[in-house]
């Protein structure tokens, strides 16, 4: 990154920070309403958000090479989640009738939860991995 948008970037962090403080300042003196302040944090994460994508674009069109690793990490993140959307179950028990509203959300909610249990198993699968090879080198 170049310096003068390193500099740009940091007066941008600087300038949000400043903005959140008084926001904040202003809300625990009574001067506005909770609904300012969630608004002010929607549009953070908007920001957030943009400059995460916007980073890893550019950073993917400058590195090809990694480029390649990244993609194929997002190819092998939607293959789990379209597993773990093909066995989650549409059932709803009783006992969850008052949390889950219909079908289509807990077929969500199954799918969420076995990709939570794919994604656990394989990170302790590498770190198990990673630990063994350590031990024959």
């Amino acid at each position: 990154m170049s310096a003068g948008l390193n500099k740009i970037l940091q007066i941008v962090q600087y300038g949000l920070l400043g903005i959140s403080a008084i926001l904040g300042f202003v809300f625990l003196m009574g001067g506005i309403s909770e609904d300012t302040i969630i608004y002010w944090c929607y549009a953070l994460l908007v920001v957030a958000a943009l400059a995460a994508l916007g980073f890893s674009i550019a950073n993917m069109v400058g590195n090809p090479k990694r480029a390649k690793s990244s993609v194929i990490g997002l190819v092998a993140l939607i293959v789990v989640f379209g597993i773990a959307y093909a066995l989650g179950g549409d059932e709803i028990l009783p006992e969850y009738a008052g949390f889950i509203s219909d079908p289509s959300a807990s077929k969500q909610v199954s799918m969420g939860l076995i990709a939570f249990y794919i994604l656990g198993a394989g990170a302790i699968a590498a770190a198990v991995f990673a630990e063994v090879s350590r031990a024959f080198k």
